[in-house]
């Protein structure tokens, strides 16, 4: 079982006001608070520097770093740049998008479509966004 069918699961087993409660404040240690937090924990467990993720991603060196330090809030594109430079499965990038309360990749979307077909073969942001010229699509910015 993954942790989210774990958490639904302890969730669904909460029958008073007191036990949500400890689901909630169990949650909070679960899942990262921040965005900032959660790409931290990503790149610490992938081994990879900021400076990875910025060639990577082609994002811009400052606004990038400012992403990473909470200064900024990405955008959903942004995000799915970074997850294609962390080489982040579907499921990873999912979770960074509703971590960061960004719409998440929906299969009837043809961009979207174009997008899980990048992650799932570990594209980089330039050949994903190439691809997504290919099918007429609006590359990630």
């Amino acid at each position: 079982m993954d942790e989210t069918e774990e958490l639904l699961k302890r969730l669904n087993n909460s029958r008073d006001l007191e036990s949500l409660s400890n689901y909630l404040d169990n949650i909070e240690k679960v899942i990262p608070i921040s965005i900032s937090d959660h790409l931290k924990a990503i790149l610490k467990e992938k081994n990879m520097t900021p400076s990875d993720v910025i060639k990577k991603s082609r994002i811009e060196r400052t606004y990038c770093y400012q992403i990473l330090n909470g200064r900024k809030k990405p955008g959903r594109d942004k995000l799915i740049a970074i997850a294609l430079a962390l080489s982040l499965d579907l499921n990873e990038t999912q979770r960074l998008l509703e971590t960061a309360k960004e719409g998440v990749l929906y299969a009837k979307s043809k961009r979207d479509s174009v997008l899980i077909y990048a992650l799932n073969n570990k594209m980089s942001v330039l050949d994903t966004n190439y691809l997504l010229n290919q099918y007429e699509e609006t590359e990630l910015r």
